[in-house]
Protein backbone atom coordinates (compact mmCIF):
# COMPACT_ATOMS: atom_id res chain seq x y z
CA UNK A 1 0.00 0.00 0.00
CA UNK A 2 1.37 3.38 -0.94
CA UNK A 3 1.60 6.10 1.64
CA UNK A 4 -1.38 8.35 2.15
CA UNK A 5 -1.81 11.96 3.20
CA UNK A 6 -3.06 10.75 6.53
CA UNK A 7 -2.09 7.49 8.19
CA UNK A 8 -4.97 5.36 9.55
CA UNK A 9 -4.23 6.40 13.12
CA UNK A 10 -5.21 9.96 12.21
CA UNK A 11 -8.27 9.10 10.11
CA UNK A 12 -10.81 9.88 12.80
CA UNK A 13 -8.91 13.02 13.69
CA UNK A 14 -8.94 14.14 10.07
CA UNK A 15 -12.69 13.78 9.88
CA UNK A 16 -13.18 15.92 12.99
CA UNK A 17 -10.67 18.55 11.94
CA UNK A 18 -11.81 18.68 8.34
CA UNK A 19 -15.46 18.93 9.23
CA UNK A 20 -14.66 21.78 11.56
CA UNK A 21 -12.43 23.55 9.07
CA UNK A 22 -14.51 23.21 5.96
CA UNK A 23 -17.98 23.35 7.41
CA UNK A 24 -16.99 26.68 8.90
CA UNK A 25 -16.31 27.90 5.40
CA UNK A 26 -19.92 27.83 4.18
CA UNK A 27 -20.16 30.34 1.41
CA UNK A 28 -17.82 33.13 2.38
CA UNK A 29 -20.57 35.51 1.38
CA UNK A 30 -22.95 34.22 4.03
CA UNK A 31 -22.91 36.29 7.20
CA UNK A 32 -22.75 33.51 9.74
CA UNK A 33 -20.50 33.03 12.72
CA UNK A 34 -18.58 29.76 12.16
CA UNK A 35 -18.70 28.23 15.63
CA UNK A 36 -16.37 25.24 15.61
CA UNK A 37 -13.28 23.82 17.19
CA UNK A 38 -10.88 25.25 14.63
CA UNK A 39 -11.49 28.71 15.96
CA UNK A 40 -9.72 27.36 19.02
CA UNK A 41 -5.94 27.56 18.88
CA UNK A 42 -5.76 23.97 20.16
CA UNK A 43 -5.73 22.46 16.68
CA UNK A 44 -2.60 24.40 15.79
CA UNK A 45 -0.74 23.63 18.98
CA UNK A 46 -0.10 20.04 17.95
CA UNK A 47 1.94 19.08 14.88
CA UNK A 48 -0.35 16.17 13.96
CA UNK A 49 -3.62 18.08 14.09
CA UNK A 50 -2.09 21.12 12.41
CA UNK A 51 -0.80 18.95 9.58
CA UNK A 52 -4.16 17.20 9.31
CA UNK A 53 -5.91 20.56 8.98
CA UNK A 54 -3.86 21.30 5.86
CA UNK A 55 -3.73 17.87 4.28
CA UNK A 56 -7.44 17.50 4.87
CA UNK A 57 -7.97 20.24 2.28
CA UNK A 58 -6.33 18.05 -0.36
CA UNK A 59 -8.60 15.18 0.63
CA UNK A 60 -11.60 17.50 0.38
CA UNK A 61 -10.56 18.39 -3.17
CA UNK A 62 -11.13 14.77 -4.20
CA UNK A 63 -13.84 13.65 -1.80
CA UNK A 64 -16.89 14.62 -3.85
CA UNK A 65 -17.53 14.26 -7.53
CA UNK A 66 -17.64 17.06 -10.10
CA UNK A 67 -15.66 19.75 -8.27
CA UNK A 68 -13.30 22.23 -9.90
CA UNK A 69 -10.44 20.44 -8.13
CA UNK A 70 -11.08 16.93 -9.40
CA UNK A 71 -12.53 17.00 -12.93
CA UNK A 72 -14.90 19.91 -13.51
CA UNK A 73 -12.34 22.41 -14.84
CA UNK A 74 -11.13 19.88 -17.41
CA UNK A 75 -14.60 18.88 -18.51
CA UNK A 76 -16.57 22.12 -18.51
CA UNK A 77 -13.71 24.27 -19.80
CA UNK A 78 -13.16 21.61 -22.45
CA UNK A 79 -16.78 22.00 -23.51
CA UNK A 80 -16.42 25.79 -23.58
CA UNK A 81 -13.32 25.53 -25.75
CA UNK A 82 -12.96 23.28 -28.80
CA UNK A 83 -11.97 20.05 -27.08
CA UNK A 84 -15.09 18.25 -25.88
CA UNK A 85 -18.77 17.71 -26.42
CA UNK A 86 -21.22 15.67 -24.38
CA UNK A 87 -22.73 12.55 -25.91
CA UNK A 88 -26.22 12.99 -24.49
CA UNK A 89 -28.12 16.27 -24.97
CA UNK A 90 -28.76 18.28 -21.84
CA UNK A 91 -27.65 21.25 -19.79
CA UNK A 92 -24.00 20.61 -20.64
CA UNK A 93 -24.79 21.74 -24.18
CA UNK A 94 -24.95 25.27 -22.82
CA UNK A 95 -21.21 25.14 -22.21
CA UNK A 96 -20.55 23.67 -25.64
CA UNK A 97 -22.62 26.43 -27.24
CA UNK A 98 -21.30 29.05 -24.81
CA UNK A 99 -24.87 30.01 -24.00
CA UNK A 100 -24.97 29.54 -20.24
CA UNK A 101 -28.38 30.33 -18.78
CA UNK A 102 -29.72 30.58 -15.25
CA UNK A 103 -30.36 26.84 -15.34
CA UNK A 104 -26.61 26.24 -14.99
CA UNK A 105 -25.85 28.88 -12.37
CA UNK A 106 -26.42 26.45 -9.51
CA UNK A 107 -24.08 23.94 -11.16
CA UNK A 108 -21.38 26.59 -11.58
CA UNK A 109 -21.90 27.67 -7.99
CA UNK A 110 -21.68 24.15 -6.56
CA UNK A 111 -18.85 22.88 -8.75
CA UNK A 112 -16.61 25.95 -9.01
CA UNK A 113 -17.40 29.03 -6.95
CA UNK A 114 -18.36 27.52 -3.60
CA UNK A 115 -15.68 24.82 -3.39
CA UNK A 116 -12.95 27.25 -4.44
CA UNK A 117 -13.95 29.80 -1.81
CA UNK A 118 -14.43 27.05 0.75
CA UNK A 119 -10.79 26.03 0.25
CA UNK A 120 -9.69 29.68 0.28
CA UNK A 121 -11.47 30.26 3.59
CA UNK A 122 -9.84 27.13 5.03
CA UNK A 123 -6.43 28.34 3.86
CA UNK A 124 -7.03 31.83 5.29
CA UNK A 125 -8.02 30.44 8.66
CA UNK A 126 -5.02 28.11 8.71
CA UNK A 127 -2.61 30.94 7.82
CA UNK A 128 -3.97 33.04 10.68
CA UNK A 129 -3.87 30.25 13.24
CA UNK A 130 -0.39 29.13 12.20
CA UNK A 131 0.94 32.66 12.58
CA UNK A 132 -0.44 32.77 16.14
CA UNK A 133 0.83 29.33 17.17
CA UNK A 134 3.61 29.36 19.77
CA UNK A 135 4.10 25.60 20.04
CA UNK A 136 4.82 24.41 16.50
CA UNK A 137 8.38 24.32 15.22
CA UNK A 138 9.45 27.08 12.83
CA UNK A 139 10.09 24.56 10.05
CA UNK A 140 6.62 23.01 10.37
CA UNK A 141 4.91 26.42 10.52
CA UNK A 142 6.79 27.45 7.38
CA UNK A 143 5.84 24.25 5.58
CA UNK A 144 2.15 24.38 6.49
CA UNK A 145 1.87 28.12 5.87
CA UNK A 146 3.53 27.66 2.50
CA UNK A 147 1.04 24.95 1.61
CA UNK A 148 -1.90 27.09 2.73
CA UNK A 149 -0.70 30.02 0.63
CA UNK A 150 -0.20 27.74 -2.33
CA UNK A 151 -3.76 26.39 -1.93
CA UNK A 152 -5.12 29.93 -1.85
CA UNK A 153 -3.14 30.89 -4.96
CA UNK A 154 -4.21 27.74 -6.79
CA UNK A 155 -7.90 28.40 -6.13
CA UNK A 156 -7.69 32.05 -7.13
CA UNK A 157 -5.83 31.16 -10.33
CA UNK A 158 -8.77 29.13 -11.55
CA UNK A 159 -11.35 31.62 -10.32
CA UNK A 160 -9.84 34.54 -12.26
CA UNK A 161 -9.44 32.46 -15.41
CA UNK A 162 -13.03 31.28 -15.31
CA UNK A 163 -14.83 34.40 -14.04
CA UNK A 164 -12.43 37.34 -14.48
CA UNK A 165 -12.69 39.82 -11.60
CA UNK A 166 -13.58 38.03 -8.35
CA UNK A 167 -13.77 38.96 -4.66
CA UNK A 168 -10.32 38.81 -3.08
CA UNK A 169 -10.64 37.33 0.40
CA UNK A 170 -7.44 36.89 2.41
CA UNK A 171 -8.80 36.73 5.95
CA UNK A 172 -11.37 34.73 7.90
CA UNK A 173 -13.44 37.77 8.96
CA UNK A 174 -16.65 36.40 7.53
CA UNK A 175 -18.75 39.45 8.40
CA UNK A 176 -16.47 41.65 6.29
CA UNK A 177 -16.15 39.10 3.53
CA UNK A 178 -19.91 38.86 3.23
CA UNK A 179 -20.07 42.03 1.16
CA UNK A 180 -16.74 41.84 -0.67
CA UNK A 181 -16.84 43.39 -4.15
CA UNK A 182 -15.02 42.00 -7.14
CA UNK A 183 -11.31 42.80 -7.35
CA UNK A 184 -9.69 43.27 -10.75
CA UNK A 185 -7.81 40.38 -12.30
CA UNK A 186 -4.59 42.39 -11.99
CA UNK A 187 -5.08 42.77 -8.24
CA UNK A 188 -5.96 39.09 -7.82
CA UNK A 189 -2.94 38.00 -9.87
CA UNK A 190 -0.74 40.22 -7.71
CA UNK A 191 -2.01 38.37 -4.64
CA UNK A 192 -1.55 35.00 -6.33
CA UNK A 193 2.05 35.80 -7.25
CA UNK A 194 2.83 37.12 -3.77
CA UNK A 195 1.40 33.97 -2.21
CA UNK A 196 3.44 31.80 -4.56
CA UNK A 197 6.64 33.71 -3.87
CA UNK A 198 6.03 33.22 -0.14
CA UNK A 199 5.27 29.53 -0.70
CA UNK A 200 8.38 29.12 -2.84
CA UNK A 201 10.50 30.50 0.00
CA UNK A 202 8.70 28.55 2.73
CA UNK A 203 8.38 25.10 1.19
CA UNK A 204 11.12 22.51 1.06
CA UNK A 205 12.51 21.37 -2.28
CA UNK A 206 11.89 17.82 -1.08
CA UNK A 207 8.48 16.24 -0.69
CA UNK A 208 7.16 15.63 2.82
CA UNK A 209 5.96 12.15 1.84
CA UNK A 210 7.33 9.34 -0.32
CA UNK A 211 5.01 10.52 -3.09
CA UNK A 212 4.34 13.85 -4.76
CA UNK A 213 0.96 14.42 -3.21
CA UNK A 214 1.74 17.46 -1.08
CA UNK A 215 3.12 20.64 -2.64
CA UNK A 216 6.82 21.36 -2.38
CA UNK A 217 8.88 24.35 -3.50
CA UNK A 218 8.76 23.26 -7.14
CA UNK A 219 4.97 23.00 -7.06
CA UNK A 220 4.78 26.67 -6.14
CA UNK A 221 7.33 27.49 -8.83
CA UNK A 222 5.32 25.56 -11.43
CA UNK A 223 2.24 27.69 -10.84
CA UNK A 224 4.38 30.81 -10.52
CA UNK A 225 5.95 30.29 -13.95
CA UNK A 226 2.47 29.84 -15.41
CA UNK A 227 1.20 33.01 -13.76
CA UNK A 228 4.16 34.99 -15.06
CA UNK A 229 3.43 33.62 -18.54
CA UNK A 230 -0.24 34.53 -18.30
CA UNK A 231 0.58 38.06 -17.14
CA UNK A 232 3.26 38.65 -19.78
CA UNK A 233 6.33 38.66 -17.53
CA UNK A 234 8.34 36.64 -20.04
CA UNK A 235 11.73 36.81 -18.36
CA UNK A 236 10.35 35.73 -14.98
CA UNK A 237 8.36 32.90 -16.59
CA UNK A 238 11.50 31.65 -18.32
CA UNK A 239 13.55 31.91 -15.13
CA UNK A 240 11.07 30.01 -12.98
CA UNK A 241 10.50 27.27 -15.55
CA UNK A 242 14.25 26.87 -15.94
CA UNK A 243 14.75 26.35 -12.20
CA UNK A 244 12.33 23.41 -12.30
CA UNK A 245 13.84 21.91 -15.44
CA UNK A 246 17.35 22.24 -14.02
CA UNK A 247 16.42 20.94 -10.58
CA UNK A 248 17.12 17.36 -11.73
CA UNK A 249 14.15 16.23 -9.68
CA UNK A 250 11.89 15.55 -12.67
CA UNK A 251 12.24 13.88 -16.05
CA UNK A 252 9.89 13.30 -18.97
CA UNK A 253 8.46 9.80 -19.14
CA UNK A 254 9.67 8.15 -22.34
CA UNK A 255 6.53 5.98 -22.38
CA UNK A 256 3.44 8.14 -22.77
CA UNK A 257 1.32 5.51 -21.05
CA UNK A 258 3.22 6.14 -17.81
CA UNK A 259 2.71 9.90 -17.64
CA UNK A 260 -0.43 9.81 -15.50
CA UNK A 261 0.55 6.96 -13.21
CA UNK A 262 1.16 7.55 -9.52
CA UNK A 263 4.84 6.82 -10.17
CA UNK A 264 5.23 9.32 -13.02
CA UNK A 265 8.70 10.86 -13.07
CA UNK A 266 7.40 14.07 -14.62
CA UNK A 267 4.80 14.69 -11.94
CA UNK A 268 5.38 17.89 -9.98
CA UNK A 269 2.17 17.65 -7.98
CA UNK A 270 -0.60 15.08 -7.97
CA UNK A 271 -3.74 14.83 -5.89
CA UNK A 272 -4.13 11.49 -4.17
CA UNK A 273 -7.53 9.81 -4.73
CA UNK A 274 -9.21 9.23 -1.37
CA UNK A 275 -12.51 7.56 -2.23
CA UNK A 276 -12.30 3.76 -1.88
CA UNK A 277 -12.75 1.90 -5.15
CA UNK A 278 -11.86 4.85 -7.36
CA UNK A 279 -8.80 6.19 -9.06
CA UNK A 280 -9.43 9.66 -10.56
CA UNK A 281 -12.83 11.24 -10.96
CA UNK A 282 -11.72 12.37 -14.40
CA UNK A 283 -11.25 8.76 -15.47
CA UNK A 284 -14.63 7.93 -13.97
CA UNK A 285 -16.35 10.80 -15.80
CA UNK A 286 -14.78 10.21 -19.22
CA UNK A 287 -14.16 6.49 -19.63
CA UNK A 288 -16.83 3.91 -20.45
CA UNK A 289 -17.74 2.13 -17.23
CA UNK A 290 -17.98 -1.28 -18.90
CA UNK A 291 -17.80 -2.94 -22.31
CA UNK A 292 -21.43 -2.11 -23.07
CA UNK A 293 -21.55 1.55 -22.08
CA UNK A 294 -20.77 4.66 -24.06
CA UNK A 295 -18.16 7.24 -23.18
CA UNK A 296 -19.73 10.54 -22.19
CA UNK A 297 -17.36 13.44 -22.81
CA UNK A 298 -16.14 13.01 -26.39
CA UNK A 299 -13.29 14.78 -28.15
CA UNK A 300 -14.31 17.06 -30.98
CA UNK A 301 -13.45 16.29 -34.57
CA UNK A 302 -11.28 19.41 -34.55
CA UNK A 303 -9.15 18.10 -31.70
CA UNK A 304 -9.06 14.58 -33.12
CA UNK A 305 -7.76 15.76 -36.49
CA UNK A 306 -5.40 18.39 -35.10
CA UNK A 307 -2.60 15.93 -34.36
CA UNK A 308 0.25 15.63 -36.83
CA UNK A 309 0.72 12.32 -38.59
CA UNK A 310 2.85 10.08 -36.39
CA UNK A 311 2.10 11.90 -33.14
CA UNK A 312 2.19 9.17 -30.49
CA UNK A 313 0.08 11.30 -28.15
CA UNK A 314 -2.95 10.64 -30.30
CA UNK A 315 -2.30 6.89 -30.09
CA UNK A 316 -1.62 6.80 -26.35
CA UNK A 317 -4.02 9.46 -25.10
CA UNK A 318 -7.13 9.08 -27.28
CA UNK A 319 -9.24 5.93 -27.47
CA UNK A 320 -12.43 5.00 -29.29
CA UNK A 321 -15.44 2.76 -29.00
CA UNK A 322 -18.18 1.76 -31.40
CA UNK A 323 -21.54 2.47 -29.78
CA UNK A 324 -24.89 2.39 -31.59
CA UNK A 325 -22.91 2.04 -34.83
CA UNK A 326 -21.04 5.28 -34.13
CA UNK A 327 -17.29 5.44 -33.49
CA UNK A 328 -16.89 7.64 -30.43
CA UNK A 329 -13.50 9.11 -29.51
CA UNK A 330 -12.59 10.10 -25.99
CA UNK A 331 -9.59 11.23 -23.95
CA UNK A 332 -7.55 8.30 -22.66
CA UNK A 333 -4.90 9.95 -20.52
CA UNK A 334 -6.41 8.25 -17.48
CA UNK A 335 -7.11 4.63 -18.24
CA UNK A 336 -8.87 3.41 -15.07
CA UNK A 337 -12.55 4.28 -14.53
CA UNK A 338 -13.13 2.68 -11.12
CA UNK A 339 -13.06 -0.47 -9.05
CA UNK A 340 -9.39 -1.17 -9.60
CA UNK A 341 -6.26 -0.89 -7.51
CA UNK A 342 -4.95 2.63 -7.04
CA UNK A 343 -2.45 3.20 -9.85
CA UNK A 344 -3.36 6.65 -11.17
CA UNK A 345 -3.21 9.87 -9.20
CA UNK A 346 -4.78 13.11 -10.40
CA UNK A 347 -2.05 15.03 -12.24
CA UNK A 348 -2.07 18.77 -11.53
CA UNK A 349 1.38 19.97 -12.63
CA UNK A 350 3.90 18.14 -14.77
CA UNK A 351 7.26 18.84 -16.33
CA UNK A 352 6.26 19.02 -19.99
CA UNK A 353 4.25 22.19 -19.35
CA UNK A 354 7.38 23.88 -18.04
CA UNK A 355 9.20 23.28 -21.33
CA UNK A 356 6.28 24.81 -23.20
CA UNK A 357 6.13 27.77 -20.80
CA UNK A 358 9.83 28.37 -21.32
CA UNK A 359 9.46 28.06 -25.09
CA UNK A 360 6.67 30.64 -25.19
CA UNK A 361 8.55 32.97 -22.89
CA UNK A 362 11.61 32.65 -25.12
CA UNK A 363 9.64 33.47 -28.28
CA UNK A 364 8.36 36.63 -26.67
CA UNK A 365 11.94 37.63 -25.95
CA UNK A 366 13.05 36.89 -29.52
CA UNK A 367 15.10 33.88 -28.40
CA UNK A 368 14.24 31.73 -31.39
CA UNK A 369 16.83 28.91 -30.96
CA UNK A 370 15.91 28.52 -27.29
CA UNK A 371 12.21 28.25 -28.14
CA UNK A 372 12.90 25.71 -30.87
CA UNK A 373 15.01 23.60 -28.52
CA UNK A 374 12.24 23.32 -25.92
CA UNK A 375 9.55 22.63 -28.48
CA UNK A 376 11.70 19.87 -29.95
CA UNK A 377 12.13 18.18 -26.57
CA UNK A 378 8.35 17.79 -26.33
CA UNK A 379 8.01 16.79 -29.98
CA UNK A 380 10.74 14.16 -29.71
CA UNK A 381 8.93 12.49 -26.80
CA UNK A 382 5.82 12.39 -29.00
CA UNK A 383 7.75 10.72 -31.83
CA UNK A 384 7.81 13.80 -34.07
CA UNK A 385 10.62 15.48 -36.00
CA UNK A 386 11.98 18.87 -35.02
CA UNK A 387 9.75 21.85 -35.62
CA UNK A 388 10.06 23.69 -38.92
CA UNK A 389 8.94 26.96 -37.33
CA UNK A 390 11.79 29.44 -37.48
CA UNK A 391 10.39 32.91 -36.84
CA UNK A 392 8.25 34.52 -34.17
CA UNK A 393 4.83 34.22 -35.91
CA UNK A 394 5.35 30.57 -36.91
CA UNK A 395 6.77 29.67 -33.48
CA UNK A 396 3.75 31.14 -31.74
CA UNK A 397 1.47 28.93 -33.80
CA UNK A 398 3.77 25.95 -33.21
CA UNK A 399 3.64 26.47 -29.46
CA UNK A 400 -0.13 26.84 -29.56
CA UNK A 401 -0.32 23.51 -31.39
CA UNK A 402 2.09 21.77 -29.03
CA UNK A 403 0.14 22.97 -26.02
CA UNK A 404 -3.05 21.71 -27.64
CA UNK A 405 -1.57 18.28 -28.37
CA UNK A 406 0.28 17.91 -25.06
CA UNK A 407 -2.16 19.44 -22.58
CA UNK A 408 -5.56 18.66 -24.10
CA UNK A 409 -8.24 17.72 -21.60
CA UNK A 410 -6.10 18.81 -18.66
CA UNK A 411 -7.24 21.49 -16.24
CA UNK A 412 -8.75 23.79 -18.86
CA UNK A 413 -5.43 24.63 -20.55
CA UNK A 414 -6.95 25.04 -24.00
CA UNK A 415 -9.76 27.30 -22.75
CA UNK A 416 -7.34 29.43 -20.76
CA UNK A 417 -4.84 29.57 -23.64
CA UNK A 418 -7.38 30.73 -26.20
CA UNK A 419 -8.45 33.55 -23.92
CA UNK A 420 -5.08 34.77 -22.67
CA UNK A 421 -3.60 34.86 -26.20
CA UNK A 422 -6.69 36.60 -27.60
CA UNK A 423 -7.28 33.70 -29.96
CA UNK A 424 -10.74 32.72 -28.74
CA UNK A 425 -12.51 35.21 -30.99
CA UNK A 426 -10.49 33.97 -33.96
CA UNK A 427 -10.85 30.23 -33.48
CA UNK A 428 -14.13 29.59 -31.70
CA UNK A 429 -16.72 31.40 -33.87
CA UNK A 430 -16.19 28.90 -36.68
CA UNK A 431 -16.99 26.07 -34.28
CA UNK A 432 -19.66 27.71 -32.14
CA UNK A 433 -21.47 29.51 -34.94
CA UNK A 434 -23.71 32.52 -34.53
CA UNK A 435 -24.15 31.82 -30.82
CA UNK A 436 -20.58 32.94 -30.05
CA UNK A 437 -20.09 36.37 -28.48
CA UNK A 438 -16.81 37.90 -27.37
CA UNK A 439 -18.20 38.12 -23.83
CA UNK A 440 -18.43 34.31 -23.72
CA UNK A 441 -14.78 34.10 -22.69
CA UNK A 442 -15.98 34.54 -19.10
CA UNK A 443 -18.55 32.45 -17.32
CA UNK A 444 -21.37 34.12 -15.37
CA UNK A 445 -21.02 34.93 -11.70
CA UNK A 446 -23.47 32.48 -10.09
CA UNK A 447 -26.75 34.25 -9.46
CA UNK A 448 -27.18 32.67 -5.99
CA UNK A 449 -23.98 34.47 -4.94
CA UNK A 450 -25.17 37.79 -6.35
CA UNK A 451 -28.42 37.34 -4.43
CA UNK A 452 -26.44 36.95 -1.21
CA UNK A 453 -23.93 39.72 -1.86
CA UNK A 454 -25.26 43.00 -3.29
CA UNK A 455 -21.67 44.12 -4.01
CA UNK A 456 -21.24 41.44 -6.68
CA UNK A 457 -21.90 42.42 -10.27
CA UNK A 458 -22.61 40.14 -13.23
CA UNK A 459 -20.28 39.60 -16.17
CA UNK A 460 -21.36 41.20 -19.47
CA UNK A 461 -23.55 39.06 -21.68
CA UNK A 462 -25.49 37.33 -18.89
Amino acid sequence: MKSRYITPIFFTLLILVQEALLNSCKKFIEVENPVDQLNSDAVFRDSSTATSAITGIYSEMLTNRNLFSNSAVTLYAGLSADELYYYMPGLKNEFTQNQITQANHVNIDNSFWKPAYKNIYAANLAIEKLSQSQSLSVSLKNQLTGEAKFIRAFCYFHLVNLFGDVPLVTASKYTENASSPRATMAVVYSQIINDLLDAKNSLSADYTTNERVRPNKWTAVALLSRCYLYTGNWQAAETEATTIINSNQYSLESNLNNVFLSSSTESIWQLLPVKPGFNTYEGLEILPINTFSSPTYLVTAGLLHSFETGDNRKVAWINSRVYNNDTLYYAYKYKVPNGASLTEYYMVFRLSEQYLIRAEAAVNQNKIPDAQADINIIRARAGLANTVANDIPSLRIAIEQERRSELFCEWGHRWYDLKRTNRANTILPALKGASWQSTDVLWPIPQPEINLNPSLTQNPGY
